[in-house]
């Protein structure tokens, strides 16, 4: 049993299904996964157009009475949303580690960055949930939720901030007369957290655009994350095509010379002087 289970298992691994190639197609789609879930979520709950902050206790419950099952659905698709979010993070932090002359450190913000931002998708899911789960408490109680959920989903942008500014410097140091992501990227990934700066202030107004339904803080801070999302998919999948199929040398940080000096450091061969 056991050996017939390993023979499968080899045979499987073998199959072109499971290539390296194919894996890092499936973590740069999970990007597009990543917004259709966020997106579905938010209409499944009866979120389109977003609740009001205004809204007074009871008005605010009974619209989660009348959505309750559509709202147990979103909180699941939102908590599923961040899932995706990871694999797409990794993928981008390999293919960055293609480009010549780009320092670890920059990959390795960009991956720390997004692994922090799943938790701004997957938190929020959860906080919904939690709304949800009791609506014959205290109206209080689930207004308060309410307000939770909302502005943990929108207010925590930074680690977005960070994860695109990392990719874009990327982009643009990669000098060579082919490189791997179109410079179009880099600014794109430049200008679409810029643009969720305003909705730091969605904690001070209960009206207006930069209210958590408004026209700055929830449409268009959440149609153009989507949108990044799915372009840096794209553009994602087509430097994993370029990569040949077994995968390539990573290029080393430092040069030849100061690695052969460590080298003769570690073994007792002489000084860096």
């Amino acid at each position: 049993m056991s050996q017939a289970m390993n023979e499968l298992f080899n045979r499987w691994g073998r199959s072109s299904a499971m290539s390296p190639r194919n894996f890092q197609y499936a973590c740069a789609g999970s990007g597009i996964l990543c917004s259709i879930f966020f997106l579905v979520s938010f209409a499944a709950s009866g979120f389109l157009p977003p609740v009001k902050p205004y809204w007074d206790a009871e008005r605010l419950v009974k619209h989660y009475r009348d959505h309750e099952h559509g709202i147990q659905a979103g909180a699941a698709l939102l908590v599923l949303s961040g899932m995706f979010y990871l694999p797409l993070t990794a993928a981008i932090s390999a293919q960055m580690r293609r480009i010549p002359n780009l320092h670890y450190v920059v990959s390795a913000l960009q991956l720390a960055s997004g692994a922090a931002g799943i938790f701004t998708i997957i938190l929020p899911g959860v906080i919904l949930a939690v709304t949800n789960y009791r609506l014959d408490r205290p109206v209080e109680i689930t207004q308060a939720l309410n307000d939770l959920f909302w502005i943990t989903a929108f207010l925590p942008w930074p680690t977005f901030m960070i994860q695109n500014f990392a990719f874009a410097y990327a982009i643009i140091i990669d000098s060579r007369p082919r490189p791997l992501f179109p410079k179009s990227i880099a600014i794109l990934n430049i200008v679409v957290p810029i643009l969720y700066v305003p909705s730091i202030a969605m904690h001070c107004v209960k009206t207006g655009p930069l209210a958590w339904n408004g026209g700055t803080t929830f449409w268009m801070e959440g149609v153009i994350f989507c949108g990044q999302l799915i372009i840096d998919s794209v553009c994602l999948m087509r430097a994993v095509y370029s990569e040949t199929e077994m995968g390539e040398k990573i290029v080393d940080i430092f040069p030849s010379s100061l690695k052969d000096n460590e080298q003769n450091l570690e073994y007792g061969g002489g000084s860096a002087a």
